[in-house]
Parts: C-alpha cells; sequence; structure tokens
C-alpha cells in the first residue's frame, strides 16, 4: 500500500503569492495603457507584452477585455477613495486640497472613463459608479447641505469642473484648489 505524502503548503504559498504578483502586473499594465491609448486600441497583446506575460495568462484569469476593465476598477476604487479622504466638516480650503490631490493623480483617467463609457459595458459600469461614489462622498462631506445645494457641490467638486480649470483656464494645481476652495465657501449657507 503507497502511503500517502503530505502537501506541501509552502508551495501552495509561493504558488499563490506569485499568482498575486502577476494580477498586480496584469492590473498595474492594464491601468498604464488606459491612461495611454482609447479603450480600442488595447489589446490583450498589448497588456502582456506591458506586464511581461503571456496573453493566455490574462485571458484565463480575466476571460474578457471587459473583465480586465472591471479587475481594474476593483483594484484602483480603494486608491482613488483614499486620494480624496476628507473629515466631515472640515473646511473650504480642506475638502479643495483634498480634491486636488485626487483630481492631479485621477483626473485624466476618470476624464477619459466618462468619455469612453459607450465604449464597453465595463466602463459604463465604472463610470456609473464613480458618479454614485461623487455623490455619496459629497453628501458625506456636506452632511447639512439642502439638495439644491448638494446639486451644486457635486458640479464644484467634480473632475470637469477641475479639468477646466486646470487645462482650459490654465490654472496651476494651487490656483485651481483656490479657486474651488471660494465656490464651496460661496455655496454653502
Amino acid at each position: 500500500m503507497k502511503a500517502q505524502t503530505a502537501t506541501r503548503p509552502y508551495r501552495q504559498r509561493r504558488r499563490a503569492e506569485a499568482a498575486e504578483a502577476n494580477t498586480e502586473r496584469i492590473l498595474q499594465a492594464a491601468n498604464e495603457l488606459f491612461e495611454e491609448r482609447p479603450w480600442e486600441q488595447i489589446t490583450f497583446g498589448a497588456i502582456a507584452e506591458r506586464a511581461g506575460l503571456g496573453t493566455q495568462t490574462i485571458i484565463r484569469r480575466f476571460g474578457t477585455k471587459d473583465g480586465v476593465a472591471r479587475a481594474v476598477t476593483a483594484w484602483l476604487t480603494p486608491q482613488i477613495d483614499a486620494a480624496r479622504d476628507v473629515p466631515v466638516g472640515a473646511p473650504p480650503a480642506d475638502i479643495a486640497a483634498a480634491l486636488a490631490r485626487h483630481y492631479e493623480r485621477w483626473g485624466e483617467s476618470v476624464d477619459r472613463t466618462l468619455r469612453q463609457q459607450d465604449s464597453s459595458p465595463a466602463l459604463a459600469e465604472a463610470a456609473a459608479g464613480g458618479r454614485a461614489a461623487h455623490r455619496e462622498w459629497v453628501e458625506r462631506v456636506f452632511p447639512e447641505a439642502s439638495l439644491d445645494t448638494t446639486g451644486r457641490l457635486i458640479g464644484i467638486c467634480g473632475v470637469e469642473l477641475w479639468l477646466v480649470l486646470r487645462r482650459d483656464g490654465g490654472l496651476s494645481p494651487g490656483a485651481a484648489r483656490s479657486a474651488v476652495a471660494d465656490l464651496i465657501a460661496a455655496t454653502l449657507p
């Protein structure tokens, strides 16, 4: 009778760590490509090349390009949320500073998602989720705001205004931050 061999948990752990590292590389590569190219120009081959992995690894792990996009969104959401964290009742200058951190890092990516939301179900889901998260953030940061004031704050604190101030207005991050703080202060009762 053959003796049972003991499992080797250390091998399984290393294999799981390697798989996790590969997933991280795929997500990072896909996000970098998304920041550089339109949705239609992002391929499994491009992601695989950037991640240093085989195309089949990506297909096995995520199935479709939308699967990759959904995974990237889930991976980035906590990072994006942390960038604009601000306590309830913070002064307008602190709120604008949180928005500046957030939009200077993520504004272009958020804008690209919004502009391309009709290209993919996953991008449409990400855009809808981002809009909902933005509204929830405004409602959390300004809990006493009326419905009318909340609507105004959604616009003032939105990526669209930030990008208009930075791109079209030519304002520095500090000047855009000051403009947003002034608008927030003028909107609050």
